[in-house]
C-alpha cells in the first residue's frame, strides 16, 4: 500500500481538475490510497456540489480515497458548525492560510468542530508569516486531542519544533526537499510524517510529466526512508485517519 495523504481535485484557477484524471495518475505511478480536498472551495460553497463531487471521487475510487473538507470563511458564515456540509466520509478539516486570512477566534472555531465532530486538521505551512508552521503551535496545545497535519513541514525548524513541542502534530512530504525529510528522521519523526505530493499541482511547473515526476519522488522517499517507509507510506497514515 502506498498512502498519498496530500492530493487535490476539482477547480483550480481555470483548469478543472477530474476525478478520473487524478486517479490515472496515481495509477500509473503506484499510489493506491489517498487523503484528498478539492479546490473547487476556492470558488463555490454549495454543499450539493461539494457531496456530489465526494461522491464521484468516491465511486471511482472503490473506496480509497479520504475525504478532507476544504474549509472556507464562506461556509462558516453559511453553517455555523459545519453540519451542511459534513457527513460521516468526512475524516478531517482542510485550512489554507494563504488563500484567506484567518483570525485566532476563526481559527479556534474551526478547532473546535474538528473536536466535537473527531476530525483531524490540515494547516497549509509555507514561507509567509500568515502560515509558518510555529503560527500553529498554540492551536497544537490548545487543541492537544486534535490531530493536525502541517502540510509541507515550512519553515522546517519551525515544524520541528512544533513536532517536538506537541504529540499530536504531523507533517506531510508534500513539496517537500529531499534532505528536509531526511533531517525529519534524523530527528526521530518516523512516526509523525505522512507521504504527500500535493497532486495535480506539482504538474504546473514541470517540464516534464507529471507521471515521471511522482516516480522520482516516491523512489528518492522510499531510499531515503529506509527501514521507516512502511511507516511513512501507510502505517502513520492508518493510524491518523482510523484505518481506511
Amino acid at each position: 500500500m502506498l498512502f498519498d495523504a496530500h492530493i487535490h481535485f476539482g477547480q483550480f484557477e481555470e483548469t478543472y481538475y477530474t476525478p478520473p484524471r487524478i486517479l490515472r495518475t496515481l495509477s500509473n505511478v503506484g499510489i493506491t490510497h489517498f487523503a484528498y480536498s478539492s479546490t473547487s472551495a476556492v470558488v463555490t460553497d454549495d454543499p450539493v456540489f461539494m457531496q456530489e463531487e465526494r461522491h464521484a471521487m468516491k465511486e471511482l475510487s472503490k473506496g480509497r480515497a479520504v475525504p478532507l473538507l476544504w474549509v472556507t470563511h464562506s461556509m462558516l458564515r453559511k453553517s455555523k458548525d459545519l453540519t451542511l456540509y459534513l457527513d460521516d466520509e468526512i475524516r478531517g478539516l482542510k485550512i489554507h492560510g494563504i488563500s484567506e486570512s484567518w483570525t485566532t477566534k476563526e481559527l479556534y472555531r474551526a478547532l473546535s468542530i474538528a473536536r466535537e465532530q473527531g476530525l483531524a486538521v490540515k494547516f497549509h505551512t509555507g514561507e509567509f508569516p500568515q502560515c509558518y508552521a510555529g503560527a500553529y503551535a498554540s492551536l497544537c496545545k490548545k487543541f492537544s486531542d486534535v490531530k493536525i497535519i502541517l502540510a509541507h513541514g515550512r519553515p522546517l525548524d519551525q515544524t520541528i519544533q512544533v513536532l517536538e513541542q506537541c504529540p499530536n502534530a504531523f507533517v506531510d512530504t508534500a513539496f517537500m526537499p529531499h534532505e528536509h525529510l531526511q533531517k525529519l528522521l534524523d530527528k526521530g519523526f518516523s512516526r509523525r510524517i505522512l507521504f504527500g505530493t500535493d497532486t495535480p499541482i506539482p504538474g504546473r511547473f514541470l517540464k516534464s510529466s507529471l507521471t515521471r515526476y511522482l516516480q522520482r519522488r516516491i523512489a528518492t522517499s522510499k531510499k531515503i526512508a529506509g527501514i521507516y517507509w512502511a511507516d511513512i507510506s501507510s502505517k502513520n497514515a492508518q493510524i491518523l485517519f482510523g484505518g481506511f
